[in-house]
């Protein structure tokens, strides 16, 4: 099955792009992000949907990036496919920011990206085998059940990624096929960034010395775990909707549960229940496992009186047989 089927049966499968729909491309000019540009080209007819274009240039690469934006105005120009232009100093955004430079040009990409949309479909073009470099990094690092699902096909905030399915031999076929001259960044083979380290060394490694079909048994982890953390996350969400108290006064938010209830959960659900519970009060990141930890053993003694702190200012609180969510006094 070439690219182009894969593509359109994973927009079906996963009801990626409804009709009528804006759909904006993170172009990068790379095999992955040129060959899904001209298969949604050309699925625009079929799923009825509008397909614009975004480039973001780094200022890391002077005039070969620049030769990248006039390739990309040409080839989006032939397409009639909109595309516009932004530029960001990424070695500066790390430096200002106290973050590697990947991580900085992965963040000035989705910035980027979701101002053009402006609330529409946001389309990146990662691969199946990026799917299972993805995992394959998360397992290094110590990840768990919701690590391991890795990327998924469509999330919240608009961003889909129809190529999910399509494996990266697919991809170089389908631009040989169509005699596409994709752009390469040099960075891509730089050993100095991990993820590179991981797909030009690690990989083929495991692949010759250990399972020839390593990728696909990462991908197949990845789905395993996806089924799982979404039920996971449904049980979450269930007893968040029928189990807290919620009090406002002012801008702040407090949230009561009962310390007998929270002790009643799984610790798998006890994790995402407390993360849902400070992020619907403003505390989105940093809540790490020995603040979960903490706040576990509290329940477990039952505590009465105890105060667990989290990042940035929020707490837990033990009161009167309920655990009180808030941000510090």
């Amino acid at each position: 099955m070439n690219a182009e089927l894969i593509v359109r049966n994973t927009i079906k499968e996963h009801g990626l792009i409804p009709q009528g729909s804006r759909v904006v491309l993170g172009l990068s000019g790379g095999p992955d992000s040129l060959c899904l540009l001209y298969v949604l080209a050309e699925l625009q007819r079929v799923f009825g949907f509008r397909l614009e274009a975004l480039h973001l240039n780094h200022l890391m690469r002077g005039e070969e990036a620049e030769a990248d934006v006039e390739f990309l105005k040409k080839t989006c120009e032939s397409l009639s496919v909109p595309l516009t232009v932004v530029r960001c100093d990424v070695y500066k955004k790390a430096a200002d920011e106290g973050i590697s430079v990947e991580e900085a040009g992965r963040a000035a990409r989705h910035e980027a990206l979701k101002e053009c949309a402006a609330g529409d479909l946001m389309a990146l073009a990662h691969n199946r085998d990026d799917q299972a470099e993805t995992v394959l990094m998360r397992i290094m690092r110590g990840t768990g059940i919701h690590g391991l699902a890795a990327m998924e096909y469509k999330r919240d905030d608009g961003l889909i990624r129809p190529l999910l399915d399509t494996p990266r031999l697919e991809v170089e076929k389908y631009c040989i096929a169509h005699g596409l001259m994709p752009r390469y960044d040099r960075t891509n083979g730089d050993p100095a960034y991990t993820r590179n380290r991981l797909r030009l060394e690690l990989l083929p490694a495991l692949e010759q010395d250990y399972n020839p079909s390593i990728k696909e048994v990462l991908v197949r982890l990845s789905q395993n775990a996806r089924e799982d953390d979404d039920y996971l996350a449904l049980e979450a969400e269930k007893f968040i909707n029928t189990s807290l108290d919620i009090r406002r006064s002012g801008g702040d938010t407090e949230v009561s549960c009962s310390v007998k209830k929270l002790r009643a959960l799984h610790p798998a659900v006890f994790k995402r229940v407390i993360k849902l519970i400070f992020s619907g009060i403003g505390l989105t990141e940093d809540i790490a496992a020995v603040h979960l930890n903490s706040l576990h053993n509290a329940l477990e003694r039952n505590r009465g009186g105890a105060l667990i702190q989290f990042p940035r200012g929020y707490e837990a609180v033990f009161s009167k047989g309920n655990v009180v969510f808030r941000r510090s006094l």
